[in-house]
């Protein structure tokens, strides 16, 4: 092996030391925490009670892809943005054409033996799409020059909507919004983006949605208005047995629990299969029933300490493309941590979305672990910048 070789190997593993051991831990507490909530979501279901098994094969597979996207520097990446995010977009563009119907959506490319969800690596995809793009400082500052990115933002969500995976493309706006007013957009134009995602926010109600998502929005908003003296109405029951099912009873799970929980596998929401895709968009109202108060704060710390690592490692780095992929990333996994909590509580209409590393998912998980191995990459790197910054 050549002296330069030797050197550059040398190099690349010396970068493993620099990497943030305490942000990998809490990553690795939450994945297990996931198998043991996947688990008990699905231990008495004979048709998924493979997922545990299959979750821990996905996690196992992001720890060994994430630690080779350690080694080679992240400027790759930088070079592939765009390549990348056009893949992804034509993953979107081919799913009503190749892919099946399940459930009424088209989200999944059927493979022999596992199947992928582009919608998941596309959020990936618009973070290094938009760090790339908002890098140059000088062109961020104005409502002109972010139609670019936002426009990056809108194709894929506005594709995954008509899947349809109406929670799914809601993560997307949190994340331009951050990755906006990092790069130094000024408040009036963060005001600006905000009011366009208002209009498409209300174009894609009027023209997007399906009916049942419609339905939904319209019980969410009943639902507030359900007491002691009308809960056992025949129409309220009516709902209650219909349509409002699967939110009402997370919030008998969540309710449930107290402050410790019945114990893991002992929900009698989840026990006895009264909580519908409880192993993925409302794993939280596991976690809330078994575990209980205490137990949904713990996991909600651990998100907590994975999203303020994530940003106070932005903070110290200082080269902008490092910078932006780590605020992108903070907020792809506080955002939809939040709804998927949200939606959990009923606070939100019911819409599905995995939380990250907590839900069952092999496409979610592995595209949330590379999104962390990115940024554990750039952390682990202090490069030099002469010139000075705008950033916030």
């Amino acid at each position: 092996m050549s002296d330069w070789a030797h050197g550059l190997q040398k190099r690349r593993f010396e970068v493993l030391a620099n990497v943030d051991s305490r942000l990998v831990l809490a990553i690795a507490a939450l994945c297990l925490c996931g198998l043991v909530f996947v688990g008990s979501a699905t231990m008495d279901d004979v048709q998924f009670q493979n997922q545990q098994s299959r979750q821990a094969l996905f996690v196992a597979c992001g720890f060994g892809l994430g630690f080779f996207l350690l080694l080679p520097h992240y400027v790759h990446v930088v070079r592939g943005a765009w390549l990348f995010y056009a893949s992804v977009v034509l993953a979107l563009l081919g799913l009503p054409f190749f892919a099946p119907e399940i459930n009424g959506a088209r989200r999944w490319y059927a493979l022999p033996g596992f199947s992928i969800q582009p919608s998941e690596f596309a959020k990936l995809a618009v973070v290094v799409a938009l760090a790339a793009q908002l890098r140059f400082l000088d062109r961020s500052r104005s409502l002109d020059t972010l139609l670019r990115p936002m426009l990056t933002a809108a194709v894929p969500a506005l594709l995954i909507m008509r899947q349809p995976d109406l929670g799914s493309s809601l993560v997307f706006w949190p994340v331009l919004l951050a990755m906006c007013y990092t790069a130094g957009a000024r408040g009036r134009t963060i005001l600006a983006v905000l009011a366009v995602g208002l209009l498409v926010a209300a174009f894609a109600y009027v023209e997007l949605l399906h009916g049942y998502q419609k339905e939904r929005i319209a019980v969410w908003l009943q639902h507030w208005t359900w007491h002691q003296g009308n809960l056992h109405e025949p129409a309220v029951q009516e709902l209650l047995n219909g349509k409002a099912f699967q939110p009402w009873q997370s919030l008998i799970a969540m309710g449930a629990g107290g402050w410790t929980g019945f114990g893991i596998g002992q929900g009698p929401q989840n026990r006895y299969d009264f909580l519908p895709y409880r192993s993925e968009d409302y794993v939280f109202a596991v976690v809330g029933e078994e575990a209980g108060w205490l137990g949904c704060v713990l996991m909600l710390g651990l998100v907590a300490v994975i999203v303020f690592g994530l940003l106070a490692m932005a903070v110290r780095t200082r080269e902008r493309f490092g910078r932006l992929c780590c605020v992108g990333v903070a907020a792809w996994i506080g955002a939809q941590s939040l709804i998927h909590v949200a939606v959990c509580g009923w606070l939100v209409p019911s819409t599905g979305l995995p939380m990250p590393l907590l839900s069952y998912g092999g496409s979610s998980t592995l595209a949330m672990l590379l999104g962390l191995a990115l940024c554990l990459n750039i952390g682990a790197r202090r490069e030099p910048i002469l010139a000075a910054d705008g950033f916030h």
